[in-house]
């Protein structure tokens, strides 16, 4: 989850806030807040967007990170009211269960989760009957603003691939918590086998423990250890 690692530095086994960190420079009297490594990242999320929703958007926006959590999409609109950016009809709109503001990112991605979601075929999106409804719905959209399939592709696989370096990290992050709990009964040189259910992740899992543990010198063959 790149919107909330970003944001967080690991220091003595805690995630500490930078925004909470970079606060007490100023304001040495306010406390930082620090978590535990297994705090799970809704938690983590939470912090960031209740305590520094506005330094949190901000930072995302410049570092072209997208903030897709829907738990996090009421302070993206409060702090969009607050700067101006939401009309008084769009805000309404965005209050109404399920329903999105229009841009054309958004409109993409919505088309992405119904032909994704309902296992349709890429090709639905040439349809010219569902191109129609597309362009009755909006007036001043033009039928060159509707994506055609080739756009849908390339955005199915650039979320693929977030989603896979989100998973990736989240994996390594619990790789490293897994270790923290072997290193408090000090077994590391003793870890024999890693036991999990058959998920693939599971195998990414045991590499990521396999490569920690082989920068301490610690040999470990994941994929031999592995047991299912």
């Amino acid at each position: 989850a790149e919107d909330i690692w970003t944001f967080y530095s690991e220091m003595e086994s805690k995630n500490h806030c930078l925004f909470c960190q970079k606060l007490r420079q100023t304001h040495p009297h306010i406390k930082a807040t620090a978590f535990s490594i297994k705090t799970s990242t809704g938690v983590l999320r939470k912090h960031i967007y209740t305590e520094h929703p506005d330094e949190w958007i901000t930072g995302c926006a410049r570092l072209n990170i997208q903030i897709i959590a829907n738990e996090a999409q009421p302070a993206i609109q409060e702090y969009k009211r607050r700067q101006g950016h939401l009309s008084s009809n769009a805000e309404a709109a965005a209050q109404i269960k399920g329903r999105r503001l229009f841009s054309h990112e958004a409109f993409v991605d919505a088309i992405v989760e119904f032909i994704v979601g309902d296992d349709q075929s890429l090709r639905v999106i040439e349809c010219p009957q569902l191109r129609a409804i597309f362009l009755m719905l909006r007036s001043e959209l033009k039928d060159s603003d509707v994506p055609h399939r080739s756009t849908i592709h390339n955005r199915i696989m650039q979320l693929l691939d977030e989603h896979l370096d989100r998973t990736a990290a989240e994996i390594a992050h619990l790789a490293h918590a897994f270790l923290h709990g072997i290193d408090r009964i000090k077994a590391a040189n003793k870890l024999g086998w890693v036991t999990g259910d058959n998920a693939s992740n599971m195998d990414t899992f045991s590499v990521q423990v396999g490569t920690q543990l082989r920068r301490r010198a610690i040999k470990f063959p994941a994929r031999e250890r592995r047991i299912r």
